[in-house]
């Protein structure tokens, strides 16, 4: 990846225009607190391209000594992250974190002692930054707070009284690839955001079916989904019209795409079409509803 693409080029401008900006929004009070409160930052570099980060990641990650972050996140910020000391995020330490080595090792998909490991080598490095007054941003995609797989540092870390810095997640950046207002269907102005269809690790009593009894409108987390059980189990209470649509990409100017439908036609609509492990799943009228009728 060429390190002055167009996408860095927009983030350099962005980040020169931020740091001018700076003073007008916090006082070097506000500032000194907060440097007194907390040296370890859970921070979103937002979703999709490099300038959906927020104005506060960008002033965290500058002051930041210590970056822990993936080779992902790495490539697409190359000029903020240039010369920070920077650590591997450690991802999958979520399975097994709180866990007994019994019930963590039913999860095929890590390793136990490798991430047990990865662990204990983080905790290390992040405790040796702070007693030696240093500050330390572990970088996140999306919104770290909604389907993220790094909350676990929140209780890994508590007594270092970390912050959590939110940003745009898929959700936000797909509600504008729609735009549509995703409380304002016909009928139901709730959404009910879920996680849980297709792991086997999700237990609890929120069923598609039992979430769909009241029709409101949903929003898939698509790790592990299957395309056609989602649409079967969701006929049992929505009409065959319900209209649903597919956000690919969210976020990514380039290659952002929707696929539009409804469960009578969804499955057609796609045949053949090869999903990227980053898109969305929404369900519900707000999908059509309009302010003003057509034709008026």
């Amino acid at each position: 990846m060429h390190i002055f693409n167009r996408h860095t080029k927009r983030l350099l401008v962005f980040m020169f225009f931020a740091v001018l900006a700076l003073p007008l929004f916090s006082s070097s009070d506000a500032l000194a607190r907060d440097e007194a409160a907390t040296r370890l930052h859970l921070v979103s570099v937002g979703s999709g391209d490099p300038d959906n980060i927020t104005l506060k990641a960008v002033t965290v990650i500058r002051d930041a000594d210590i970056v822990f972050c993936d080779k992902r996140i790495r490539d697409k910020f190359p000029v903020l992250l240039h010369g920070k000391e920077i650590h591997d995020i450690g991802f999958g330490i979520f399975g097994i974190f709180g866990k007994s080595m019994e019930e963590a090792k039913k999860n095929k998909r890590f390793n136990y002692e490798e991430k047990t490991k990865e662990l204990k080598q983080i905790d290390a490095v992040i405790r040796a930054a702070v007693r030696n007054g240093k500050k330390v941003a572990v970088l996140d995609s999306g919104d770290p707070t909604i389907y993220g797989p790094h909350m676990w540092y929140m209780e890994a870390f508590e007594d270092l009284n970390p912050e959590v810095v939110p940003g745009i997640s898929c959700f936000n950046a797909a509600n504008a690839a729609l735009k549509k207002g995703v409380t304002s269907g016909k009928n139901t102005h709730s959404v009910i955001l879920t996680a849980s269809f297709g792991r086997e690790d999700a237990g609890g009593t929120d069923s598609i079916e039992n979430l769909s009894a009241n029709r409101a409108s949903m929003v898939f987390f698509t790790m592990f989904l299957n395309m056609d059980e989602v649409v079967k189990k969701l006929r049992v209470h929505y009409l065959p019209e319900t209209p649903i649509a597919i956000v690919l990409n969210a976020g990514y100017r380039e290659k952002e795409r929707v696929i539009r439908g409804t469960l009578g036609t969804i499955l057609a609509e796609m045949k053949g079409e090869k999903l990227p492990f980053e898109h969305l799943i929404y369900v519900g009228d707000f999908l059509t509803n309009r302010y003003q009728a057509s034709g008026k």
